[in-house]
């Protein structure tokens, strides 16, 4: 029976001082496999202390629990602590991990809510969180709105407050209990009924302790349940080719469209090209081909363009094909000849500007 007691002096101790209080990230490895040790550590405990031992019963009651027994009850609730720590770390899929954890998280609870059920059993639980636990729709599943009584009517105002006087009540038996908790500490009588009231008192204290911790367990489990049922995001069949680079007239990389020229001689765009003020589309594309920022202007890109060689030149308009065989073809072209002659006679070489000559 001692070594039964130091064995779970040891394992609280260990919890204590590495878990607790632990610097290492609760999704590192270390830590993932720290916690798994203490778990099985738990649970051959509770093994031997609940089958091999047979410590506890049922038909008990608390006068027949023996002193030295009594700091066992709190083997579920080191495990519910344990428990919700735990990360299924090695799967990859956000998803997946979500649904492995909200499982550790239901286990949590249940082991939580068993130590306090154990401790209604032996009637060491107080009147204000044992009516709290005959309240629940679910004992071993209870939901957040179990926690605390709620108007009968929902056109009720008066949810808030009540929750709010709730807690201030739980607060302060919580409060009593610390306190009887640190007078016996100081009690130089270690007469056996000062050390079975010492550890009603500690048994009490983790009592409140669990019942906050359901309620912050119960909170993560209702945003995980919102995260894991909702539908899971449509992947694209293809999705090697990107979205920006599907259009021919957008700006793209792909190799028959760089070939086009993107201006004529004469300054006018021939190739569409896109830009965007989107920031995340420009941090995507830092220091890649055809760069520009979210406020520079055509002209801007164009002269920075210019000025890295990265512009295709001398591009031709593209001329519709003519048919030389056709007479109206072949008429507008003599008339052209004939302006262009008649032009020449009109302004013989050195008869333009004179001013200023003799």
């Amino acid at each position: 029976m001692s070594s039964v007691r130091e064995k779970y002096k040891s394992l609280v101790d260990q919890f204590t001082s590495q878990v607790e209080t632990s610097t290492l990230r609760q999704d590192s490895n270390e830590f993932q496999e720290l916690l798994t040790t203490v778990i099985e550590g738990f649970l051959q405990l509770k093994t031997t202390v609940y089958s091999s031992l047979a410590l506890f019963s049922k038909n008990e009651s608390l006068e027949d629990l023996t002193t030295s027994s009594m700091d066992l009850l709190g083997i579920d609730y080191y495990l519910g602590l344990l428990v919700a720590r735990k990360q299924a770390i090695q799967v990859k899929s956000p998803r997946d991990r979500s649904v492995l954890r909200l499982k550790f998280l239901q286990k949590s609870v249940q082991l939580l809510v068993q130590f306090l059920v154990s401790l209604q059993d032996y009637e060491i639980l107080d009147t204000f969180l044992s009516k709290k636990l005959d309240g629940f729709e679910s004992t071993y599943s209870p939901r957040l709105d179990d926690l605390y009584s709620q108007p009968n009517s929902s056109k009720d105002l008066s949810g808030a407050q009540l929750k709010r006087q709730q807690k201030i009540e739980l607060y302060q038996l919580s409060k009593k209990v610390d306190e009887a908790l640190d007078r016996l500490e100081k009690d130089k009588d270690s007469d056996d009924e000062t050390l079975r009231q010492l550890k009603l008192c500690k048994l009490r204290q983790l009592s409140y302790k669990a019942f906050g911790e359901i309620e912050q367990i119960l909170y993560e489990i209702e945003l995980l349940t919102n995260f894991t049922s909702s539908p899971p995001p449509e992947h694209d069949e293809n999705p090697s080719v990107s979205p920006e680079k599907s259009s021919s007239t957008d700006f793209t990389d792909k190799l028959e469209t760089l070939n086009k020229p993107l201006l004529s001689k004469n300054g006018k765009i021939l190739r569409n090209f896109t830009l965007t003020d989107s920031k995340s589309q420009l941090q995507k594309k830092v220091f890649g081909y055809g760069q520009y920022g979210p406020t520079m202007t055509v002209e801007e890109f164009l002269e920075k363009e210019f000025e890295s060689g990265r512009v295709l030149q001398g591009g031709e308009e593209p001329e519709e094909d003519q048919d030389e065989d056709k007479e109206e073809w072949q008429d507008r072209e003599t008339y052209k000849a004939r302006e262009w002659d008649e032009f020449k006679e009109a302004n013989p070489k050195g008869q333009g500007n004179t001013i200023n000559r003799g």
